[in-house]
């Protein structure tokens, strides 16, 4: 609000300077352009390197990102920085980003709590699933979303609890049942519990999202496996081996064409 007051002032000073004296309106002109220029300059190299992400252009990207930092990211572009850090395995310096801004108090819960589930899943990735799993379960007492919901399931199914894994994963879906990594959580649950029919009901809704990431591909053709459905099982499997995998990824290219080997 303040910040719209401010320009409205400014728009009233140039056209005030422009009726005074001309070459002065323009200098003024130049000069409000420049220090919103520069003001913004990061959120300018943030989109930039969120677009040349989106291209395929990793390390274009990060130069973007590095050029954002420079000029003073806020806290949410820094989160979103160390998440891409984190998806190409740079977890040193994704952490260490992190932690720059866990460091101090934060009143936005929103931004707190976005800053302490991507710690969590780092931390999940990188072997600490103790860690990942007190981190998610501090966050899911005070702060129940989506993505919290999606990523604490996933780690239950991980430690092996199922029986746990499963009641949660179903309070999840009745948080929310249109959310593909709440749907593949559960696919991946059943096809554990060697209970197919259940994983496949589940695999359907999942690939009626089409997802974007390998797991759901991987985890429904097994599930398809497991109900006698190969030709299904195939495609979705052919499917998987295009889509781009990182370093956050639970399954890869080899685990795909392995499973895409043994029904050929």
């Amino acid at each position: 609000m303040m910040e719209l007051l401010l320009i409205i002032g400014l728009i009233v000073l140039i056209i005030w300077t422009f009726t005074t004296n001309v070459v002065f309106g323009f200098l003024m002109l130049l000069a409000v352009l420049a220090y919103y220029y520069f003001k913004r300059f990061a959120s300018i190299c943030h989109i930039i390197a969120l677009r040349t992400y989106g291209l395929g252009d990793v390390n274009g990207a990060f130069r973007w990102f590095e050029r954002a930092e420079k000029r003073g990211m806020n806290n949410s572009q820094k989160i979103t920085y160390a998440y891409y850090l984190m998806r190409e395995g740079r977890v040193e310096r994704s952490e260490a980003l992190l932690n720059s801004v866990l460091a101090f108090r934060l009143d936005d819960q929103k931004v707190r709590f976005s800053a302490k589930s991507n710690h969590g899943i780092l931390m999940l990735k990188t072997g600490r699933i103790d860690e990942a799993l007190e981190t998610f379960e501090e966050i899911f007492e005070v702060y129940k979303t989506t993505n919290i919901y999606g990523s604490l399931g996933y780690i239950y199914i991980v430690k092996g609890d199922l029986e746990k894994a499963e009641a949660f994963n179903l309070e999840a879906y009745d948080f929310n049942n249109d959310d593909a990594i709440i749907l593949d959580n559960l696919v991946q649950l059943y096809n554990k519990k060697e209970e197919y029919e259940k994983a496949y009901e589940y695999a359907v809704q999942l690939m009626e999202k089409k997802p974007t990431f390998i797991e759901a591909y991987y985890d429904a053709a097994v599930a398809e496996i497991g109900v006698g459905k190969t030709e299904e099982a195939k495609e979705h499997l052919q499917h998987a081996l295009t889509v781009r995998t990182c370093f956050i990824s639970a399954i890869h290219h080899e685990d795909v064409q392995a499973l895409l080997d043994s029904i050929a």
